[in-house]
């Protein structure tokens, strides 16, 4: 049912996709081999750049005037793609947290841009997440080993999380931050990591250790389509195209043993699954406001 082309982007951890409608690109991520990923898809080209920031990264953010914030271990960067530079933005954590606190997964909303971060060894519980805006930023909760996601719904005022270590998707009311578990994976299933909304009630989630994609029909709380790729550690999703109705998905080969790659043989690519589905448009920075 689904069809899907796949990218060999060879990512370590590859991650943090987002849709450049103005060029139709799509930017993303490798966390872990610190670099920069542009695909063409009009032309079928990919194109990475390393990156001399300090891993892990976190999150890339789109700007309107075509910079990119790029968060690191050691805070949030601007960086130019046409001179290829970087100029330090800001570092939203407190001093005492700077050596066990990293960044991870965000997204973009109207005039904010929101950072989840997470504890770097991924044993306690002092991730947390929230929005910068005119460079302050703004809590909405704590408590998770990592923070994953956020999408967000702005016309319904909903906000989806991903729990990944408690196999737990949560949704936030953005007007009183009331949460509620609205899905609870089996750990068959892997864990849920990266999450993407489409305009038809339905959450998209990649799974870690999962070697798929599913997604979760937001009015009866159940899962109605997966679909099983050949690579083991989903870790993101996102709608790109012009129609906006292909899923890009990114993958890691890290913490994948040599069993695991002769049948995952595709861990470490990206795929783009054409769906019958057209996502939420992901809005670039606005720079007045950051």
């Amino acid at each position: 049912m689904f069809d899907f082309d796949i990218i060999k982007s060879n990512t370590l951890l590859g991650e943090s996709g987002f849709y450049l409608n103005k060029t139709n690109e799509i930017v993303f991520l490798d966390l872990m081999n610190p670099s920069i990923i542009f695909y063409s898809i009009e032309k079928k080209i990919l194109t990475k750049k390393k990156l001399s920031l300090p891993k892990p990264l976190g999150n890339i953010y789109p700007l309107e005037n075509g910079k990119f914030i790029i968060s690191c271990f050691t805070g949030l960067y601007i960086y130019d793609r046409t001179k290829d530079s970087f100029k330090q933005f800001v570092d939203i954590r407190k001093n005492n947290e700077r050596r066990d606190i990293s960044y991870n997964d965000g997204t973009i909303t109207r005039n904010k841009i929101w950072i989840g971060l997470c504890h770097i060894k991924e044993t306690d519980d002092l991730g947390y997440f929230g929005y910068l805006q005119n460079k302050k930023f703004i809590e909405i909760d704590r408590g998770f080993k990592v923070s994953n996601g956020p999408a967000i719904n702005e016309k319904l005022n909903h906000l989806y999380f991903s729990d990944s270590f408690n196999s737990r998707i949560y949704q936030y009311n953005l007007k009183t931050l009331k949460k509620k578990n609205i899905f609870k994976f089996d750990k068959k299933q892997g864990f849920p990591d990266g999450i993407a909304l489409d305009n038809k009630n339905g959450l998209w989630v990649a799974h870690w250790a999962g070697g798929r994609v599913s997604r979760i029909n937001l009015k009866t709380s159940k899962i109605d389509y997966q679909i099983k790729l050949p690579a083991l550690n989903i870790t993101s999703v996102t709608f790109v195209g012009k129609a906006l109705n292909h899923l890009f998905v990114t993958t890691a080969k890290l913490e994948t043993t040599k069993l695991q790659l002769e049948k995952y043989t595709h861990s470490g690519s990206s795929f783009i699954i054409k769906t019958d589905f057209k996502g939420l448009k992901i809005p670039y920075g606005n720079t007045k406001t950051l």
